[in-house]
C-alpha cells in the first residue's frame, strides 16, 4: 500500500517491491486513485495487480477504510506492507478483524515523535517495523511509540543495474564536467546548496554543466533555486530539467553526483549513482556516514557548509580523473550490497 501522491523514491519504491515480490508471490499494489502510481501502471506489464483507492483526507477517510477493507475481503492478504504514515490512522480501522502481518516500511526521516496515546493505539497493530538504514531505524525507534508486538529489521533496497560479469561502458572522453542532482526540487534535498557550491566552480573558470533532474513539487522551493541561479553567464551552466524517465543515461555520464541532501533515508539515486563509479559529493548527516562504514569512496562535507561544499567540489573536480579512479570501488561494492536477490531474501523472511 502507498498512498503518497508524489512521483519520487518512495513511490518507485513501492512499484519496485511490488514487481519484485510479485515474482514470487501474488500481489496487489494499492495506490491513490489518479495519481502517479495509479498512472505509472496503466498499459504496463507489471507482474501485480492494482487497485486504485479513491479519498481527499490523509487525516482520516471513510471512503478508504470502506474500499480497503472490501478489498481484504477480496483478496483475503496474508502481509500488509504500508508505505506512509499520515494514513495509518484511517487503516488501523481497515485492519480491524483482520489476522493480517502488517509491515510499516520506513524511508524518510522524521522529526516529531509521535507518543501520544492514539499513535500508541494505530502503532500497536503493527507487527514490523521495515527500515532502509540502521540511520533510520534508530529515527523510527526515537519517533514510533514501542509496543511489545513489533519487530524491527532494516531491509536495504535493491538495484538491478549490470551483471558482475558485464564491464560498465566508460563515457566518451569530454571537455568539461558533468555534474549531476537527482531528487525532487523541493526543501532539503539541497538543489540550492549545489548551484552555490557550482558558483566557485564558475568563479575558478573550470568548465562544467549541471544537471538538475526531479520533479518541482514545491513552487516557493522553485523560485528560490532559479533565483539562486540566475540570468547571466553562469545560469548557461546548469540545467533544471525537472521529471525524466532517463536517469541511467545521465549518471552513466555523470562525472560528480553533488547531493547536499538533509533528510534522506536511503537515496536511491546515491545508490544508483555509485553504480557507475560517479564521484559522490554529500553533507556527513543521515544515513551517508553509513556508506563510508560500508566501504564506500565518497566525500563527506560538514552538514549545511556551503563553503565547505563548494571547497570540496572544487579539489575534486581539479583532481578528477584520480577521484574518478579511486570512485571505482564502488562499484563492486554497490553491486554487493545491493542485490536483488538478497532483498528478496530479506522480505521472504518476514512475510509469512
Amino acid at each position: 500500500m502507498c498512498f503518497s501522491s508524489g512521483s519520487g523514491g518512495m513511490e518507485l519504491d513501492a512499484i519496485k517491491l511490488a514487481r519484485m515480490l510479485g515474482k514470487e508471490m501474488e500481489v496487489v499494489l494499492l495506490c491513490k486513485e489518479g495519481e502517479f502510481i495509479h498512472h505509472s501502471h496503466q498499459g504496463v506489464n507489471t507482474g501485480y495487480s492494482l487497485e486504485p483507492v479513491a479519498f481527499s483526507s490523509r487525516i482520516f477517510s471513510l471512503s478508504m477504510l470502506l474500499r480497503v477493507r472490501s478489498l481484504i475481503k477480496q483478496y483475503s492478504f496474508d502481509n500488509v506492507v504500508f508505505f506512509g504514515a499520515s494514513e495509518l490512522k484511517t487503516l488501523y480501522f481497515s485492519f480491524l478483524g483482520f489476522n493480517v502481518n502488517l509491515l510499516i516500511r520506513h524511508g524518510t526521516t522524521k522529526s516529531k515523535a509521535k507518543t501520544d496515546w492514539f499513535h500508541r493505539l494505530i502503532y500497536s497493530r503493527v507487527n514490523y517495523h521495515i527500515a532502509l538504514s540502521k540511520h533510520l531505524l534508530n529515527n523510527v525507534k526515537y519517533i514510533v511509540p514501542v509496543t511489545g508486538k513489533a519487530s524491527y529489521k532494516i531491509i536495504r533496497p535493491s538495484y538491478e543495474i549490470a551483471s558482475k560479469n558485464e564491464s560498465l561502458a566508460e563515457p566518451e572522453s569530454k571537455d568539461k564536467l558533468f555534474i549531476t542532482h537527482v531528487g525532487r526540487v523541493a526543501p532539503g534535498k539541497g538543489q540550492v546548496d549545489a548551484v552555490r557550491a557550482c558558483k566557485e566552480l564558475y568563479n575558478k573558470g573550470i568548465n562544467f554543466q549541471f544537471d538538475i533532474l526531479g520533479g518541482l513539487e514545491s513552487d516557493v522551493y522553485v523560485q528560490a533555486l532559479n533565483a539562486e541561479i540566475g540570468a547571466d553567464d553562469f545560469s548557461s551552466r546548469i540545467r533544471v530539467r525537472g521529471h525524466v524517465t532517463n536517469v541511467t543515461e545521465y549518471l552513466q555520464a555523470t562525472d560528480i553526483f553533488l547531493f547536499p541532501s538533509s533528510g534522506e533515508g536511503m537515496s536511491n539515486a546515491f545508490i544508483e549513482a555509485m553504480h557507475y563509479s560517479a564521484v559522490c559529493i554529500v553533507y556527513d548527516n543521515t544515513v551517508f556516514p553509513e556508506f563510508v562504514e560500508m566501504g564506500f569512496y565518497i566525500h563527506l562535507v560538514k552538514d549545511r557548509d556551503v563553503d565547505a561544499l563548494s571547497q570540496v567540489l572544487i579539489d575534486v573536480a581539479l583532481d578528477i580523473d584520480n577521484e574518478k579512479q579511486r570512485s571505482k570501488i564502488n562499484i563492486e561494492l554497490a553491486r554487493d550490497y545491493f542485490q536483488v536477490e538478497r532483498e528478496l531474501s530479506d522480505w521472504q523472511g518476514v512475510l509469512i
